[in-house]
């Protein structure tokens, strides 16, 4: 980790922090300079003729201005004033304190837009802004980079003016883009400079954005800027922001308003999918933390829309829009002020519209009760085991069809193509000239068990443990087509919906084939000695199948001590991590309902929703 240290060059009074325009861990390095070096003046990269506005819209921050004039062609120019822009931040740092500022680019037209092939900027955060800066100078260097005449012509404006304000000022803070900053420190020593002119305006106005533009055109998207703006006062005490850990704080809060909004639950092994997902995507385009397009694009593949849309919400909600002293709103797009961007689309599972039409009256649930005759005479809703049953069917194949893949060999082709051509093999193998074939492994005999853990229900390290599932209990199969079932959920009493109908939530479940057979696994002594819940539903798995092959959905691969335990009995246990399924499916399972005898079976549709 880089140390906390601002980075900066220095030529006689000047300060000098070089710098990527709209970038977040660029403000922080403007303003950990600004408090160590005390400027008495800062002079920054935007233009002479601008001063005024400028000055005017780093007034408003974090409020979010815009400064908008028109070039030669009546085309407009904008210029986006937020807070984590490197160059405002100064100007912000300057009014704060009461110092001057200054505004000492030239204004010119027709400046072309260059995009330079940068590192990810998070890597200052890692290194520190020194290292970050040595490099892009070598590639530079490297790519022999060549500045046009407009360039040249903004930097020896710059360069006057810095010497002009050297003989006033003892200190002061340059913040400047790096394409410029070693050309208009080299230009500072001429004896002379020529005369250049400022490029006609019309007229310049400072605006701001609505609320839907807000959310839209911000460069860096707006939670990013309400962490920095709340951790902007301590930076030099205690660092920048972590960019990643503010990914993974939104994603947290967007989970906590998924459940509150949907009634879905978001089990920990979502955010772990989607950090590892969002970090893939980043690096096969070329950077180290995403922007919000692979955010949102995670939390979409790795949940669902209506998740993906809580992100947007929370990631583009921007607090301190206020515009207190009315300046004109504008409604930009992106494309209005940035260029080419990109789309996304969400389709959110609703209500029918219809439903409210002939709205059907709310049942008062105060008055039902759960009151089994006995333990042995409660029961399942059947739509619900059919569901289910045939999603441990699907299991079953699936832990098959991965025994049959990890078997599966590449040979030399000889007499027969077997199961197909290998193409990866045989272009590995080109030099010597043969065809590789693949020959499917030899089928498991079968599926004895599967089990399913949706949360293990272990105490947290630091906090007092509640469980969560506390009911326990051991299901036999009404008929042939229907497995044995232990599993650990909600109290059964917890939430009645209707005469005799409780609405229940797996913690975990596991089903053993064929029917008839289980004992009540939570109280038998063989295992007491299991770390929790799961471990029991795993073992009793292992013990009550009949088939090989035991299939295990869970966040975490088991113990090595249970697959030990399984290749004791000539048994074997196939890991399916629980993201790889679908978690709109799995969120339909996790809930359930028991009812309190055969009888409720009839009225039961009436009240499960």
């Amino acid at each position: 980790m880089a140390s906390y240290e601002p980075y900066f060059l220095q030529k006689g009074s000047i300060y000098a922090v070089p710098i990527m325009h709209y970038n977040m861990e660029m403000a922080a390095q403007v303003k950990m300079a600004f408090d160590t070096i005390k400027p008495d003046c800062v002079a920054v990269e935007l233009p002479e003729t601008m001063q005024a506005k400028m000055l005017h819209a780093a007034s408003r921050l974090p409020d979010v201005s815009l400064v908008l004039t028109y070039n030669q062609e009546h085309a407009p120019l904008y210029f986006m004033c937020e807070p984590c822009d490197p160059i405002f931040e100064a100007l912000r740092c300057a009014l704060e304190t009461g110092i001057h500022a200054y505004c000492i680019d030239l204004d010119v037209d027709a400046y072309p837009d260059v995009r330079e092939s940068l590192p990810d900027s998070y890597a200052i955060h890692r290194l520190g802004l020194k290292n970050y800066y040595e490099v892009y100078e070598q590639m530079q260097k490297n790519n022999h980079f060549i500045s046009t005449p407009l360039d040249q012509e903004r930097e020896n404006y710059m360069a006057r003016h810095l010497k002009e304000l050297s003989l006033r000022y003892d200190r002061i803070l340059f913040v400047c883009g790096m394409a410029h900053l070693s050309s208009v420190f080299k230009r500072i020593d001429q004896r002379s400079f020529p005369d250049f002119y400022h490029a006609d305006r019309e007229a310049i106005e400072l605006c701001t954005l609505t609320p839907e533009s807000c959310r839209e055109v911000l460069f860096e998207w707006a939670y990013l800027s309400t962490q920095y703006e709340k951790s902007r006062d301590n930076i030099l005490q205690n660092g920048p922001p972590d960019r990643q850990k503010i990914i993974l704080q939104l994603y947290k809060e967007a989970s906590d308003l998924y459940v509150q909004n949907t009634g879905n639950s978001f089990p920990g092994y979502h955010l772990r999918n989607i950090m590892k997902f969002v970090r893939n995507y980043a690096l096969v385009s070329g950077q180290l933390m995403p922007d919000l397009f692979k955010i949102l694009t995670a939390a979409k593949s790795c949940v669902d829309h209506n998740y993906a849309y809580e992100v947007w919400e929370l990631a583009t909600h921007y607090p301190y829009r206020r515009n207190i002293d009315n300046l004109p709103e504008l409604d930009l797009s992106i494309e209005d002020v940035w260029g080419h961007s990109k789309f996304i689309r969400f389709y959110l599972k609703e209500k029918g519209r219809k439903s409210s039409v002939f709205p059907k009256p709310r049942k008062d649930r105060s008055n039902f009760r759960f009151r089994p005759p006995s333990p042995f005479g409660i029961c399942s809703y059947p739509p619900e085991d059919v569901t289910i049953e045939r999603f441990g069917n699907f299991l079953k194949k699936r832990g098959c069809q991965i025994l049959t893949e990890e078997a599966a060999r590449t040979i030399p082709f000889s007499t027969s193509l077997e199961d197909g051509i290998d193409t990866k093999e045989t272009i590995r193998h080109w030099h010597e000239k043969k065809l590789y074939v693949k020959t499917a492994g030899k089928p498991p005999a079968g599926v004895g068990s599967v089990c399913v853990v949706f949360d293990e229900d272990q105490p947290e390290e630091g906090k007092a443990y509640q469980e969560k599932y506390p009911w326990r209990t051991t299901w036999l199969g009404e008929h042939q087509q229907e497995s044995d079932m232990a599993f650990y959920a909600t109290w059964l009493t917890q939430h009645v919906v209707g005469p005799g109908i409780s609405r229940c939530e797996y913690g975990g479940f596991m089903m053993s084939y064929p029917p008839r057979r289980m004992n009540n696994i939570w109280a038998d002594p063989d295992y007491q000695d299991c770390r929790s819940k799961a471990e029991v539903l795993l073992m009793a798995a292992i013990d009550y199948a009949i088939k090989p092959v035991i299939v295990y959905v869970a966040s975490s691969p088991p113990r090595s001590l249970l697959k030990s335990f399984a290749r004791r009995f000539g048994k074997k246990i196939v890991y399916i991590p629980i993201g790889q399924l679908s978690p709109i499916t799995l969120n339909k399972l996790r809930v359930f309902h028991v009812l309190d005898g055969h009888d409720k079976r009839d009225i039961a549709d009436e009240y499960i929703y």
